[in-house]
């Protein structure tokens, strides 16, 4: 029914979708999971033709995109939006009739026919009772099922739904979706629904679709792609999961784990040997008796303060320059330093496990103010603390310590500093307990 691939994006210079692939099949209902901000919206104005692509494809049914007149998208995609408000006095009914209109000629008004097909659907989703409601009266919810009924009205082969549980108490939210997921499996309906609560997506979803800065973080059938691992490094927010009544259910970790992250944080000021200590630490493990992974960023000091530093693999040893310190602030980092795209990217693939049972060792170097914005690292980091197991040393300034406790929920870590005469022999035995 829906086949979208290679989607690419963008205004002007600013990239808004990348390398964007998915697709759905009749009566299948995908959802779509990201942050705020990642390009959800500007993939349904994609999906509507209300944006330009600048490549890829987009089929619905068996035609391209590009090959539909307006009149006959409409007949085959209908979005229910996050709200409507109207300043006419239009009744529950008018609302429903106008998902005619791609059916009607220019002046005609719908048929006797195109009422009883408006009133059917209302009754299929037990809002007759709305019929002769005045639509602006009415609360979030009894609007929001007028609007799903409208679509279903519009077209009922592909309907896609803008965080359709938004302004919903929680007996609509389930009710909308389910009614929804019956037209999914009665009428063959494909549906892609934006949602923001990843329980709702495990519940209803037949496939999920993960998007992170206008690209796909992970596409699959719900079972694969709903993980604590994924859910971690999508939003940056420590997850794990519990299964009740055989429903895996998805929370932060510190609500639902009692057990605390395998963690030491190596601490000291700028030039305090931090870095020398695990350069030493991977060194010395010549013959691989540690599966030590992750980065360490060596750096050059000018005048007792860090000037550049360059990022390395210390998985693979692949190496590149990451920090350039700067005259201007940067609000973007929280620093003054300005950070190589090559660098990050370098750094993600580094704090990557290569199986969801890969433990290791994992060594952060170093965590900054940038991760405590959901910048930089903090979504891998998030991701390996999905795992208490996993043991992690993280390098972190005196002054940040508290603040990445409290902001990571880490519990009581052990806290090792770089000036200690024993701190490579601690960071040994806690590399090997």
């Amino acid at each position: 029914m829906l086949d979208v691939s290679n989607l690419q994006c963008h205004v002007e210079d600013k990239l808004l979708l990348n390398a964007l692939s998915f697709s759905a099949k009749p009566g299948e209902f995908v959802a779509i999971l990201g942050a705020n901000g990642v390009g959800k919206s500007t993939l349904f104005d994609c999906l509507l033709g209300q944006r330009d692509i600048a490549c890829g494809e987009i089929r619905i049914g068996k035609q391209s995109l590009k090959e539909l007149a307006p009149r006959e998208l409409a007949k085959r995609v209908a979005l229910v939006p996050q709200q409507q408000d109207t300043a006419f006095a239009f009744s529950g009914l008018d609302m429903v009739l106008m998902g005619v209109t791609p059916y009607l000629s220019a002046f005609a008004s719908p048929n006797s026919a195109h009422h009883a097909h408006a009133r059917t659907q209302m009754a299929e989703l037990g809002i007759s009772h709305l019929a002769k409601r005045q639509y602006n009266q009415l609360s979030g919810g009894e609007r929001q099922l007028l609007l799903l009924a409208r679509a279903m009205v519009q077209s009922q082969q592909l309907l896609l739904l803008d965080e359709p549980t938004n302004h919903l108490d929680y007996r609509n939210r389930y009710r909308m979706l389910n009614l929804v997921k019956q037209a999914c499996l009665k009428k063959q309906t494909c549906v892609v629904a934006i949602l923001h609560d990843p329980n709702l997506a495990q519940l209803f979803a037949d496939k999920v679709l993960m998007m992170d800065h206008g690209s796909p973080l992970a596409f699959g059938n719900t079972s694969d792609v709903m993980t604590p691992y994924n859910l971690s490094r999508l939003y940056g927010l420590t997850t794990a999961s519990a299964a009740i009544a055989h429903q895996e259910v998805f929370m932060p970790q510190h609500l639902l784990c009692s057990e605390a992250p395998n963690l030491l944080l190596l601490t000291g000021e700028s030039g305090s040997g931090k870095t020398t200590l695990l350069e030493k630490l991977i060194t010395e493990n010549v013959d691989g008796d540690l599966d030590l992974n992750g980065i360490i960023c060596p750096g050059e000091m000018r005048d007792g303060r860090r000037f550049s530093s360059d990022i390395i693999n210390v998985r693979t040893l692949a190496r590149t320059q990451f920090g350039q310190r700067r005259d201007q602030f940067d609000p973007t980092t929280n620093t003054r330093f300005q950070f190589s795209k090559a660098g990050l990217e370098l750094g993600l693939d580094a704090l990557t496990p290569q199986s969801a049972s890969h433990m290791g060792v994992w060594l952060v170097d170093e965590i900054g103010p940038m991760e405590f914005k959901n910048g930089g690292f903090a979504k891998a980091i998030a991701a390996l603390l999905s795992e208490p197991k996993r043991k992690q040393i993280w390098v972190v300034r005196p002054s940040l310590i508290e603040k990445a406790i409290e902001y990571w929920q880490l519990g009581n870590p052990s806290v090792v500093e770089a000036s200690d005469p024993n701190a490579y022999a601690l960071l040994q035995e806690f590399c090997r307990s």
